[in-house]
């Protein structure tokens, strides 16, 4: 995903919502859309800054002091989901004060024919068949009431067996803890039934790896993040804020800690039998050491019996695991648990109780329904805007196209043909719920869940648990089958909080959440070039995700049957992917997230200088694109202005320690990027000898 990793938290309005007071001068009134894009562009430029030198300080340098105040967010994704939440909170709040038809919300671009407005026609928050309406504000007023936030409240609700309690609070209470009575696979069985996976192990529904119209549970290790340690400092904090002194705290981190270094280290071992599918009654002779029986039937239900099928790889680990877990008392085993529910839970939010943060947290906990609701309100004109979007989309694919038919590779032309395929075949959806999903099917979705006004926790666990319960029951024929799948599948890769993009393998498909296209990202009167250089990337960051180390493994239709091997062994492909490697910046563990980056830039830039090539020269393509505020800078310039300026931020301090899990830092996914790309040299004359110049470019496709 483009910035997942970032804060989970536009011009006109948003040049105004966004500029400090001072920067805020009335006759900008006066100034068309992209007069205000050009303005705020400037506004951020440091010129004294050599653009050859560090990029970043030239295209970032004074973005910090024109948001000094500003501090509800990090960078511009963290803005764009600061500004859809207090538009959400500000409907949310006057519809329920029952003022929904008498006022009008103040539209997210306010400028004329802007494609978003908050004006409330469209739904009717008082008919009789509004259940889904009554639950969004239910679970909303719920969060607002609680004051102090108490992760032990959860502990309360959830207990880790049927005839057991969490460790801590039965040695708090006083109560005695039955060693006996305790089953970590039963513990983990119940956590996962509320979203918690890659404890010990994991477990999830997906598309089959040969047919991706149907699902299958899969069964494997924690992957590299889940099982890195929490560190001593979290756990701590977390034991803190349920109650434990500073000296038990102490004590139990030390232990925790001590197995999950060692838990880590298994992280080390080789799977060489690789994924095998079988029954449970097979699965259970095969690796008797854990009742998978047991475990699956809490996750799908009593219908499951052993001749339900799965697909298990890494068994290697587990039987290693076992092996570790015979030799962990089981109170420390109870205390690593419940550790990781609360670090899980803490970061499903709200991070703080505010309106902003309980809108956040709305988002997590019904992804669906409020993608449908943020459709339904703010998307004006989906026709024109969708148009569009598709466009850019259709562009980017047309130059992707033409890059891989070129096949610097030197692929066999049959591979080459695949991938063709792969690029004709991928789809753009604008928002997160299909256009032809109804408010009946969402009432239905939603119906099993009870929500109280007055009690937030419970509320979350119930909807944490009910995304759980729609994905495994996918497993077996339904009404309304192919849209549960569709929305399993994406809700399994996309965060509901966020308005980050994301590329969805098994679908071949890009999901553009309605909350990106804000200013400065999109407004449909902006010239093509700030459409294509900060758009335009971001969805050709995505789509290299289809033809990243991973996605070469899916072919056109999203089954795992793609010529990988054939690419891999592949010396040029191989050989892009070790320049990057050594590349990773450090807090950045991705290394398909960097070559997103690179190839992506380099996509939206051809797909933009391409597309002004039909009507002209190269010469006159490369001239000011009629942006007067920006006279000084060529077309090729403004581009990679724009494009750094979407990076342009700075981390709250409190996010720091989880803010760059995939990516690079935002600065230097800057530097780096355009260091790599030969277009960015020629556009600003740099010297061979300058830092904005890679010793050794990288390149893939």
């Amino acid at each position: 995903m483009l910035k997942l990793s970032i804060t989970l938290g536009l011009l006109a309005s948003i040049v105004w919502q966004t500029t400090p007071t001072n920067c805020r001068q009335t006759h900008n009134q006066t100034l068309n859309i992209n007069q205000l894009a050009a303005l705020t562009i400037e506004r951020y430029m440091d010129a004294t800054a050599k653009p050859c030198e560090n990029f970043y300080q030239y295209a970032c340098g004074r973005w910090y002091q024109q948001h000094i105040d500003e501090m509800d967010y990090g960078d511009v994704l963290g803005m764009l989901d600061y500004e859809l939440n207090k538009k959400l909170e500000n409907l949310l709040r006057k519809t329920s004060a029952g003022s929904e038809r008498s006022r009008t919300e103040e539209n997210l671009t306010t400028t004329e024919d802007s494609y978003m407005t908050t004006t409330i026609p469209s739904l009717d928050w008082n008919a009789h068949d509004s259940s889904l309406l009554d639950k969004v504000r239910t679970y909303y007023k719920s969060c607002k009431k609680v004051k102090p936030y108490n992760l032990k409240k959860y502990l309360q609700l959830i207990q880790p067996g049927a005839s057991t309690h969490w460790y801590i609070l039965a040695k708090q209470g006083g109560k005695k803890w039955y060693v006996d009575h305790f089953s970590w696979l039963e513990a983990v069985a119940k956590l996962r039934l509320y979203g918690l996976n890659g404890v010990l192990l994991k477990e999830q529904v997906l598309p089959r790896w040969d047919e991706s119209s149907s699902m299958s549970i899969y069964l494997d290790k924690p992957n590299l993040a889940e099982t890195s340690p929490m560190g001593e400092g979290v756990i701590i904090e977390l034991l803190m804020d349920i109650g434990q002194t500073k000296r038990a705290a102490n004590e139990i981190s030390r232990e925790v800690t001590r197995f999950e270094f060692q838990l880590h280290k298994l992280q080390e071992i080789e799977d060489e039998e690789g994924a095998k599918e079988m029954q449970l009654g097979y699965l259970q002779e095969y690796m008797p050491q854990i009742d998978w029986l047991a475990y699956l039937k809490e996750l799908k239900g009593p219908s499951t019996d052993l001749s339900t099928t799965v697909i298990i790889q890494n068994v290697p680990y587990m039987r290693s695991m076992i092996k570790l877990l015979n030799t962990v008392e089981p109170s420390t085993l109870c205390n690593y648990i419940m550790l990781r529910f609360l670090l899980y839970l803490k970061e499903q939010g709200p991070a703080e109780i505010s309106r902003q943060e309980c809108i956040a947290s709305l988002r997590r906990a019904m992804p669906l329904g409020m993608s449908y609701l943020i459709g339904i309100q703010f998307y004006k004109e989906p026709i024109k805007n969708d148009a569009q979007l598709q466009r850019i989309f259709q562009q980017l694919k047309v130059a992707l196209y033409f890059i891989i038919k070129t096949n610097r590779l030197e692929l066999p032309e049959l591979i080459v043909h695949t991938q063709l395929q792969k690029v004709e075949t991928m789809l753009l959806r604008v928002g997160f719920t299909p256009r032809n999903i109804s408010l009946e099917y969402l009432h239905t979705y939603y119906e099993r869940v009870a929500l109280d006004p007055n009690n937030f926790y419970a509320n979350q666990l119930s909807l944490l648990r009910l995304s759980v319960e729609h994905s495994h029951e996918t497993l077996d024929a339904q009404p309304n089958q192919d849209l549960a799948l569709e929305e399993s599948v994406i809700s399994s890769q996309w965060v509901g909080s966020s308005s980050s993009p994301v590329y969805i393998k098994p679908g071949n498909l890009v999901i553009l959440p309605y909350g990106f296209l804000q200013m400065p990202v999109y407004h449909r009167n902006l010239k093509d070039i700030f459409k294509y250089s900060l758009l335009g990337f971001a969805l050709a960051h995505e789509m290299m995700h289809g033809f990243d180390s991973s996605g070469i493994d899916y072919d056109n239709i999203g089954n795992i049957m793609g010529p990988s091997e054939e690419i891999s062994a592949n010396q040029r492909f191989m050989q892009g992917l070790r320049c990057m490697q050594n590349e990773l910046a450090i807090g950045s563990r991705s290394l398909n997230e960097k070559l997103a980056d690179y190839e992506g830039v380099r996509l939206a830039y051809t797909a933009y200088f391409s597309s002004l090539q039909n009507n002209t020269s190269l010469h006159l393509s490369l001239k000011n694109p009629n942006v007067k505020l920006l006279s000084h800078l060529r077309a090729d310039q403004i581009f990679f202005v724009n494009f750094a300026q979407f990076f342009c931020g700075k981390v709250h301090p409190k996010l720091r320690q989880t803010a760059y899990l995939e990516h690079a830092m935002d600065e230097l996914r800057v530097l780096q990027t355009l260091a790599n790309f030969e277009e960015f040299a020629r556009a600003f004359n740099c010297d061979r000898r300058d830092k904005m110049q890679s010793r050794h470019r990288c390149r893939l496709w």
